[in-house]
């Protein structure tokens, strides 16, 4: 990547996944001084269930990224093969199957929100704060057509933009604005984002809206194998990410236990967005140098992805190790207290989160798929133990955040060493094209 090119996406990617950072901190700011506990913990389930949907993607927006970027580096994109429904068709497909899915979530909310007494009121606002959530989804696939098709400085412009007017509206919570008002306009944002990206992939023949329903279909047949491993390692990243958010309030009850974990979930998970920044940037890099064979200069990239995720993850436990203490206090107000002990636990969780985020997304990328969905069903297997002994034994949440770094540490090392063995050893996949 031309460094005019790359310092520019340097500054944006890194700006974004900052503010995907804060964004979550500052919700569980803002939430706790808004909402009163009981309605906290709710939202926050709300939330984690609409998030969760984003890994509905089964890996099915990682196999058409790969399809377009090996059209794209061929310069076949624009090419009609046979009578199949173009790419772009298939992108449309995706996008809007995803649309669809946060759409018949927020159905749900509704429906259960009205089923249990909560009346048509907090049946909108779950409805509409599940849609806000949800619809990362879709954008991901965006990102990852935009990506496809070296797209990625234009996207996440709008990234930039999408971040900087919800954290507004966030904000504006603490200044009066109504809760109702703060979820429509924070769904309009995502609306005309939406038709801003597509109408730029269109130009690029990476998105047709023609017929969508049968595209769908076809890349969902010519895909099959594909997608069937893809979502096997996606249905494992579901449970291992997912479960403990369903988990604890089930479990360990609403109210503090409950915040306590979000918030801790949240720094955790906040740091996989920096790391995903930062191997985000070396991507494009990566799949042209595994398609040309170029052993160094895969070696390069993936090493510049690396250095450049140890900089927020130094950062980041630096801040906790110092100011863990005084920055829950702050987030959480009277809501709850976080326990000291959760920062060291949280610090061993960063640091394996940065060394599974380099592995997989090299992995991911370059179409390992048969090996990462069962790499998955490993990690599926031993966080299922740790989900099983959590509800019998009746530990505290820090106790289960123990067991789960010590689980999530294994997945790491795993990843880790596929990594070295396939791509970086220039060992082609079993189903790349």
């Amino acid at each position: 990547m031309k460094r005019a090119v790359f310092l520019p996406y340097l500054a944006l990617r890194g700006s974004t996944a900052g503010a995907a950072l804060i964004t979550g901190v500052c919700q569980t700011y803002v939430f706790a001084r808004v909402l009163d506990p009981h309605s906290f913990s709710l939202f926050i389930i709300i939330g984690n269930l609409g998030l969760s949907l984003w890994l509905f993607d089964l890996g099915i927006a990682k196999v058409l990224y790969v399809n377009l970027r090996a059209r794209f580096l061929d310069g076949t994109l624009a090419t009609a093969v046979d009578d199949a429904p173009s790419l772009g068709r298939q992108a449309a497909g995706v996008t809007f199957l995803y649309i669809g899915l946060a759409l018949l979530g927020a159905a749900g909310c509704f429906a259960i929100a009205a089923m249990f007494g909560g009346g048509a009121g907090q049946g909108i606002e779950f409805a509409l704060f599940f849609v806000y959530a949800a619809l990362n989804l879709a954008w991901f696939a965006l990102r990852n057509v935009s990506t496809a098709v070296d797209r990625f400085l234009y996207f996440e412009t709008l990234e930039a933009l999408r971040r900087v007017l919800h954290l507004a509206l966030l904000f504006a919570l603490l200044f009066g604005l109504p809760f109702m008002e703060f979820l429509l306009a924070s769904n309009a944002v995502w609306i005309v984002l939406f038709a801003v990206a597509i109408r730029r992939l269109r130009g690029e023949n990476a998105f047709d809206a023609t017929g969508p329903r049968a595209a769908l279909c076809h890349f969902a047949r010519t895909n099959r194998r594909r997608l069937m491993e893809s979502g096997g390692y996606a249905a494992g990243e579901i449970f291992v990410y997912n479960y403990p958010s369903l988990l604890v309030p089930a479990v360990m009850g609403l109210g503090a236990p409950t915040i306590i974990f979000d918030t801790a979930f949240k720094i955790f998970r906040g740091a996989n967005v920096l790391f995903s920044a930062a191997c985000d940037l070396m991507v494009p890099g990566q799949t042209r140098a595994f398609q040309a064979g170029d052993k160094r200069g895969l070696w390069r990239a993936t090493s510049i992805a690396a250095a450049l995720g140890a900089v927020p993850a130094l950062g980041l436990c630096g801040l906790l190790a110092i100011w863990g203490d005084a920055l829950y206090a702050l987030l959480l107000g009277n809501a709850a207290q976080m326990p000291s002990a959760a920062t060291p636990i949280l610090i061993w969780l960063i640091a394996c989160n940065w060394i599974q985020t380099v592995a997989n997304f090299l992995l991911v990328h370059t179409g390992h798929f048969p090996a990462i969905v069962r790499a998955a069903g490993i990690m599926t297997a031993i966080m299922a133990v740790v989900a099983v002994a959590a509800a019998l034994a009746g530990i505290d949440v820090v106790r289960f955040l123990e067991f789960y770094a010590g689980a999530y540490a294994c997945g790491a090392a795993l990843y880790a060493w596929l990594a070295l063995r396939l791509p970086l050893a220039l060992r082609r996949a079993e189903t790349a094209p």
